[in-house]
C-alpha cells in the first residue's frame, strides 16, 4: 500500500497501516530494527512527526518496542487470549493470531485421584510460551492410547463426543521453579501468571482440573 495525500485517510495512519502489514506478513519479522524515523521520513515522503505518530500506534498495538541509544525494533507476536468463563483452547488461541501451535508431552501417568496429572509444554512457532497441567478423572483412561504431542487436547476430547463449555478461573502470579524454568527455556525465578481453571462440559458436568502457567511477555490478557 503506498502512501496517498489525496484519500481522507490520515497519513500516519496509512503508514501505521503498511507497517503493521509488513509485521504480520513476516516482511519485518520479530527483533529486527525499523529504519530510523529520517530515513522513513525520507522514504515515504512524510513529515518525522507523521512518522513519529504512526510508530506510536503500532507500539501502543504491541508490534513494535524502543531500545534506549540502539532504535525501534518489531515486537515478537503476543497470542491473545480473553479472561472469561469459556474455553478456548491454545491451539485456537494461535491458529487466532497465526501462529503455529504445538506441544510436548513431558507425563503422562494414572496415579491416585490428588496426583493425577498430564503435563504438556505448549509452544507457539517453536518457542516455549506455557506449562499445563490438566487433572482428569479415571474415565478419561482413553487418552493413553492418544498422540498428544503437537494435537489439541481439546479437539481430542471432541473426537469422543466430549464438549468443553464453560470454566471458573483464578489468577495469580508465581515465580518459575528451576524445573519449570528449565521447561520454559527461561531462569529460575522468572515471573509467571498461573491460572488455575475447573471445566465443564455442555452438561455441566467437571471434566477436569488445568493449571497453565503462561509466560507474561509472551501473552496479551483481554478482560
Amino acid at each position: 500500500m503506498e502512501l496517498n495525500n489525496t484519500i481522507a485517510t490520515p497519513l500516519y495512519k496509512q503508514l501505521e497501516e503498511k507497517l503493521q502489514k509488513e509485521i504480520e506478513t513476516g516482511e519485518r519479522p520479530a527483533g529486527s530494527r525499523l529504519p530510523t524515523e529520517n530515513e522513513l521520513s525520507e522514504t515515504y515522503n512524510v513529515s518525522r512527526v507523521t512518522v513519529r505518530k504512526a510508530l506510536a500506534g503500532l507500539s501502543e498495538l504491541g508490534y513494535l518496542y524502543r531500545k534506549s541509544g540502539k532504535g525501534t525494533f518489531v515486537a515478537e507476536k503476543k497470542i491473545q487470549r480473553g479472561i472469561t468463563n469459556g474455553v478456548l483452547s491454545f491451539t485456537d488461541m494461535c491458529r487466532m493470531m497465526n501462529a503455529s501451535p504445538g506441544a510436548k508431552i513431558t507425563k503422562i501417568a494414572l496415579e491416585d485421584p490428588t496426583e493425577k496429572e498430564m503435563e504438556l509444554i505448549r509452544y507457539a512457532d517453536g518457542k516455549p510460551v506455557q506449562l499445563e497441567l490438566n487433572k482428569f478423572p479415571e474415565s478419561f483412561s482413553f487418552l493413553f492410547s492418544e498422540n498428544l504431542n503437537d494435537s489439541s487436547l481439546y479437539e481430542i476430547l471432541k473426537k469422543h463426543n466430549i464438549i468443553l463449555d464453560h470454566s471458573q478461573k483464578t489468577l495469580d502470579i508465581v515465580f518459575a521453579t528451576s524445573k519449570e524454568a528449565k521447561a520454559l527455556g527461561i531462569s529460575s525465578g522468572y515471573p509467571l501468571l498461573r491460572i488455575e481453571s475447573v471445566i465443564h462440559d455442555v452438561d455441566n458436568t467437571i471434566t477436569n482440573l488445568c493449571r497453565q502457567l503462561c509466560i507474561g511477555d509472551k501473552f496479551k490478557f483481554i478482560i
